[in-house]
């Protein structure tokens, strides 16, 4: 139950963070060439959700490194 615990906590921080960090992305881009191309729009579409499921398996396999040494 705990490593479900925690993988939830980091599929949030790992969702957090995307939405931070390509929002920057996107405004900076937005910023400089005006409109997004196609190639983009899937990154910045996609990049939070990416972050998502990499900050759920950071989180379990970090979790699963300090219960191992303790």
């Amino acid at each position: 139950m705990r490593t479900l615990g925690v993988a939830i906590l980091g599929l949030f921080a790992g969702l957090a963070a995307g939405f931070l960090l390509f929002s920057e992305v996107l405004g900076r881009i937005v910023a400089g060439n005006g409109p997004v191309g196609p190639p983009w729009t899937f990154v910045i579409g996609f990049g939070p959700q990416v972050l998502a499921v990499v900050g759920a398996v950071v989180a379990v396999v970090i979790d699963k490194a300090r219960r191992g040494r303790s």
